[in-house]
This record gives structure tokens, sequence and C-alpha cells, in this order.
């Protein structure tokens, strides 16, 4: 198994991917100082592999709540829930 630093390096390269190849302008990108790496950039990133699980007969929940053990197992990092409350859409 790659490193954790291995996977973040492969992460960093796939997001510089998806952001060279998405016409859609990032209005909101706001990097803080100490990383160049934008959260919207990732969540349009994790979106987007979200509906490709969907497309490809996946429920995307199951996958995100799959990815949430696996980042606990690996990091030791629980997930709380969000710092915010979502607008009703």
């Amino acid at each position: 198994m790659p490193t954790v630093s291995a996977r973040v390096g492969l992460a960093r390269k796939t997001l510089g991917f998806y952001l060279q190849e998405d016409d859609c302008q990032h209005r909101w990108r706001h990097p803080t100082e100490s990383n160049d790496v934008a959260e919207c950039d990732i969540v349009d990133l994790m979106t987007d592999m979200l509906l490709l699980a969907r497309a490809g007969g996946c429920d995307p929940c199951t996958v995100l709540w799959k990815t949430q053990v696996h980042l606990n197992a690996e990091t030791g990092t629980r997930c709380p829930g969000p710092k915010f409350s979502p607008r009703a859409q």
C-alpha cells in the first residue's frame, strides 16, 4: 500500500489534471495561506466522482460512507458532520 505522502501526491496530481480539464471558472477558489488547494475544488472533484459512481450503478451515499470509514481507519479522523447548515434545496 502506498504511503500517505504518496497518496496525497497522487491526489494532488489528480486535482491538478481535473482543474486543467474543467472549463468552469472556479469563482470560489480561496486556498488558505498554508495550502495551495482550495476546499471547493476538492468538493467539485469529489462530487463529480460521486456522479461517476451513480452513473456506474453504485450508490453515491454508500461510496461516501465507505470513504469516511477508510479515512477513519487510515488516519483516525472521525467526521462529525458539516460545520455549517446546508441550505434547503
